[in-house]
């Protein structure tokens, strides 16, 4: 089979295409025929070397989010069939409950094999029923970035339509973050340094947006247009947390997940967090139940996730490097097979 793998030192230029073995379907796992992989900015980081994971062995293949059709089967899977079609969760190891260390231990991509191959084998319950409303290329789409929002707004928060929530940007996140809010009922505002997508972002629903080049003080307008209380909730994946704490409502919710626009330019005020009763809660993808939920949720209410751009295989790298241009709306997608 081909595969992508990124080779020591990490750079663009050391993510090569080869041929390799396919791999062997143990007794609980199943062999998946990959149709479609998404990025998301980790990829890129990874990429680039920006970060790595503790005990990290290059090389590796890259990537987390696949979705493809079940080619084998090992003799002791009982829940998947040879030709279903799937999604591959972030987290080979949690598949359902709570965070734990030992579930996360293993992320795909990163501290393990991922997914930018023509196949892959991963235990059973470490892939999730993709329904026919999707395409492969949409199903590829929620592993990491819907299945992140879908924890955040869903698994914590709760949403009701009474809260407003504050997205950063018009990643995959955020993107999956405002569909999920709206399909709640719940109030969005959305930021980004473009007015064309804060137009689209208008077209899905987002209630308020703040072109944050525009308005650098977008925390003190994000009070303003919450009639000074502030947002119920923050999807904090811009790494700007003191202004997402001075945009947050008291006894309301940051939900901490990434950093893509590099380090914050001023360091967050925590004493005034438990005096507001605030929270600042790490969220970190989560498990195959929580993907087939929300695989289910869009099919149910006939959503798609949204899609920038889909590059070939070949293409993998322009992908990595459109993705680094953040000049994408939703997801991008590479097609495999």
């Amino acid at each position: 089979m081909k595969a992508y793998k990124l080779h020591e030192p990490k750079s663009l230029e050391n993510f090569t295409l080869n041929n390799y073995d396919e791999p062997a379907v143990r007794d609980h796992e199943v062999k998946i025929q990959v149709k479609a992989v998404s990025l998301n900015f980790r990829d890129w980081a990874l990429a680039n070397g920006w970060f790595g994971y503790p005990g990290e062995k290059l090389p590796f293949i890259p990537f987390s989010d696949a979705a493809g059709v079940v080619t084998e089967v090992g003799q002791s899977v009982t829940t998947i069939q040879v030709g279903d079609r799937v999604a591959v969760n972030f987290f080979p190891d949690w598949h359902d409950g709570p965070f734990s260390a030992a579930k996360t231990a293993r992320s795909l991509g990163g501290s393990t094999d991922g997914v930018l191959a023509e196949y892959v084998t991963f235990p059973e319950n470490s892939v999730a029923k993709v329904p026919d409303s999707f395409s492969f290329e949409e199903a590829a789409a929620f592993p990491c970035a819907g299945v992140t929002a879908w924890h955040s707004l869903v698994m914590q928060a709760q949403l009701k339509p009474t809260d407003t929530v504050l997205l950063q940007g018009t990643g995959g996140v955020s993107i999956f973050g405002l569909q999920i809010a709206k399909l709640m009922g719940a109030q969005v505002i959305i930021t980004s340094s473009s007015d064309e997508k804060l137009a689209q972002a208008r077209e899905m629903g987002a209630d308020y947006v703040i072109n944050y080049k525009a308005t650098p003080d977008w925390d003190e307008q994000v009070r303003a247009l919450t009639q000074g209380q502030g947002a119920d909730y923050v999807l904090e994946v811009a790494g700007q947390m003191a202004r997402s704490v001075k945009a947050l409502k008291a006894g309301g919710s940051i939900f901490q997940i990434g950093a893509v626009g590099g380090p914050a330019n001023e360091a967050p005020n925590l004493g005034m967090v438990p005096i507001n009763t605030q929270r600042i809660q790490g969220i970190y993808v989560g498990s195959t139940h929580m993907l087939t939920d929300l695989l289910q949720a869009f099919d149910r209410n006939q959503l798609k996730p949204i899609i920038s751009q889909t590059f070939g295989f070949e293409q993998a790298k322009e992908a990595l490097a459109y993705m680094g241009s953040g000049s994408h709306f939703g997801k991008i997608v590479v097609q495999v097979g």
